[in-house]
């Protein structure tokens, strides 16, 4: 059974995905996103792995390795959740 852990500290930050060419981890959809900036939601520990689930100002939520994410703590928080109305 894995274990499933949420966090929310860097909820709001600012990252920019960059994730390694090849890393069988990510799909296409994880590599369209990279380089793009978008705001964790949240972070949850899977299996002893950290994950970030990133918000993209389309909406769209795409989960990255922790440690493949460039985060702007300086930045203004926010998630796209906090533009709804």
């Amino acid at each position: 059974m894995s274990s499933h852990r949420h966090q929310t500290p860097l909820r709001g930050v600012k990252a920019t995905p960059k994730p390694k060419p090849g890393n069988l981890d990510y799909s296409a959809v994880n590599y369209e996103y990279a380089g793009r900036v978008g705001h964790v939601h949240e972070v949850v520990t899977i299996n002893g792995r950290e994950l970030a689930k990133v918000g993209f100002d389309d909406r769209k939520i795409v989960y990255y390795l922790l440690e493949d994410l460039e985060l702007d703590r300086s930045a203004h928080r926010g998630t796209f959740h906090d533009n709804d109305p």
